[in-house]
């Protein structure tokens, strides 16, 4: 079996950090199971490497790809529980059950995800009030120590089923998962564009939003301060009736090669901001397909690389409620006063989840692209400070640089909560993270 190791450069969809490790791609369990006895460090399962840092990265072990666990085992027209393989990617789900009215709960922001990796994140989506992809797996088999495979659900191995929830791979293996989808009128939906002047208008028009559509978004200009600050546009959207059921595949563009470091500075990112807020219109609506809205980047191909080899940082962070206007008001001040935030930002509501290190807490959360910058580390520090001080969180499956002091006060609680069931189940430090490493260096695990 060590045969099949091989030593591969490897990274987050951020390309910060990046390093030389151990990457296996097993085809089978017993293959894992082997792996597992032949490796003397820790491992790491790997989804479809679109988690921004290193949630997914392990250095000083095994890094194991899960591309080969692809599989739809079964699926119920009745229930629209579908049972897969960990290693089936969003866009596999998509393409062969939506044209038969069938679409997933809840979403990130890329097809190229897979469902273990949506439950290692429980992911969240546009639709907030749906919450995040806990609410919608029925059970999964998990490989955990000595090869050990067993099942987790709302009833059985119930604390390790919520453990697995935002866990971030540190629990065990996925190998398969039941997860509910749900019955969708069309392939279209109704999508208003609402351009807004400032932070908070757009608190005012969120507030108004939240009762009257199932999906809302906004992105805002990063670089805007003053009366102008938070300025950005807000899409809102349902369901259109009476449109048909289609899977369409699109051209997309590709970048097929890193761009100069210095391409994102704050002229280019002025620039694009201004243009992309002044070429919306005031106001309007359109009917649009359901891939162009809840995947516009998986339109381009390596999106990543118009950051340069340096890669890049994205800070994402959720408030609770009520306080997210004040601490928003507060970190977009700082960031924009910094001229380092990058051309992605956006604020959306979220909703609590059941999952223990799970990022959905009741509030709203703000998320900035950050070319890298050696600037950034006192930048984003200060930042932590003001998310602590209200109640906040940082979202792990996006981060690469939060520090074990700050993470314990976000996360204490629960991290203890978490720990127990690592150790109940003999899986403490057997499954392991570049992550994991640098946020536990300061706690007893």
């Amino acid at each position: 079996m060590s045969n099949n190791i091989s030593i591969e450069k490897i990274s987050g969809w951020g390309n910060y950090p990046s390093f030389l490790a151990k990457v296996v791609r097993p085809q089978s369990v017993d293959e894992i199971v082997q792996y597992l006895k032949d490796n003397t460090s820790s491992s790491l399962a790997r989804g479809g490497k679109t988690s921004y840092g290193d949630a997914s990265l392990n250095e000083n072990g095994l890094n194991i790809d899960m591309r080969y666990f692809n599989k739809i085992i079964s699926f119920s027209s009745k229930t629209g529980i579908i049972n897969c393989q960990s290693g089936v990617k969003l866009f596999d789900i998509i393409k062969i059950f939506h044209t038969e009215g069938w679409f997933l709960n809840v979403t990130p922001g890329t097809q190229r995800a897979t469902v273990g990796g949506c439950i290692a994140c429980d992911s969240h989506g546009k639709n907030w009030k749906a919450g995040s992809f806990c609410n919608y797996v029925i059970g999964f088999n998990i490989m955990i120590e000595n090869g050990k495979i067993i099942w987790c659900d709302k009833h059985n191995n119930a604390d390790l089923f919520y453990a697995t929830f935002g866990g971030i791979g540190l629990t065990g293996i996925l190998i398969d998962v039941k997860i509910r989808l749900r019955k969708v009128p069309s392939s279209f939906l109704n999508v208003e564009t609402i351009r807004f002047r400032n932070l908070d208008e757009l608190f005012q028009i969120q507030e108004q939003t939240v009762g009257t559509h199932e999906y809302l978004f906004s992105w805002i200009d990063s670089q805007k301060s003053g009366k102008q600050m938070g300025r950005g546009v807000m899409q809102r959207a349902n369901y259109c009736n009476n449109e048909p059921l289609q899977y369409i595949e699109k051209n997309k563009i590709n970048i097929p090669f890193n761009f100069p470091n210095i391409a994102i500075n704050k002229l280019s990112v002025k620039i694009f901001n201004s243009a992309y807020y002044l070429l919306r219109n005031q106001k309007n609506s359109k009917k649009e397909y359901l891939l162009d809205f809840f995947y516009p980047l998986d339109g381009i191909s390596n999106w990543n690389r118009v950051y340069g080899t340096k890669g890049f940082i994205e800070y994402q962070v959720v408030i609770p409620s009520e306080f997210a206007f004040k601490t928003i008001d507060q970190l977009l001040d700082i960031i924009t006063k910094s001229g380092l935030g990058s051309t992605i930002a956006a604020i959306k509501p979220l909703t609590k989840s059941k999952g223990y290190l799970s990022f959905p807490i009741d509030g709203i959360t703000l998320a900035v692209d950050f070319a890298y910058n050696n600037k950034l580390w006192e930048l984003i520090d200060r930042l932590d400070d003001i998310v602590i001080n209200n109640g906040g969180r940082v979202y792990l499956a996006k981060d690469s640089r939060l520090n074990s002091t700050n993470f314990a006060k976000m996360y204490s609680e629960s991290f203890i909560k978490f720990c127990s069931v690592i150790n109940k189940y003999s899986v403490n430090r057997k499954f392991n993270s570049e992550m994991f490493h640098r946020i536990s260096q300061k706690t007893n695990y």
